[in-house]
């Protein structure tokens, strides 16, 4: 049985996971807008919207992976690379804070509730419950 403090990493993660893309899809027509003006991009035509979807989907596809192994399997390198990728999400988004390129419109306070999942769903990675599940078996040696 999964401890109480994995349970609640599920929801909050997975709805961080939600949040984000619900985030990204009101976001797409400013996201599409910015490439077509960025003279790197415009360039690529429909291939930058193409790209700018694979992104999204990969950075999915990365979360779920990282929720499957870190709640279902029990892997204590998912948990850091969660870990790790909260970190960078909440560095950027405080870095945005400062640069003053945190716009207060839907998207961006979608993000910011997507970021404050993550990282309330990475804190129960680490409670006294959620160690015993990520610590490894100990192998019980036969002395017959």
């Amino acid at each position: 049985m999964r401890p109480v403090s994995i349970v609640r990493f599920d929801r909050l993660y997975l709805a961080s996971i939600v949040v984000g893309l619900i985030g990204n899809i009101i976001e797409w027509p400013v996201t599409i807008a910015r490439l077509t003006e960025n003279p790197d991009t415009a360039a690529l035509g429909s291939g930058a919207a193409i790209a700018a979807g694979g992104m999204i989907a990969t950075g999915v596809l990365i979360a779920l992976l990282l929720w499957f192994f870190a709640a279902r399997r029990a892997s204590n390198v998912a948990r850091w690379i969660v870990t790790v990728f909260t970190a960078f999400a909440v560095g950027s988004l405080l870095f945005g804070f400062g640069a003053g390129a945190v716009i207060l419109d839907v998207g961006g306070v979608l993000r910011i509730l997507a970021v404050a999942l993550q990282a309330a769903a990475t804190f129960f990675l680490f409670r006294p419950d959620a160690a015993a599940w990520f610590a490894p078996f100990d192998t019980v040696e036969d002395d017959a």
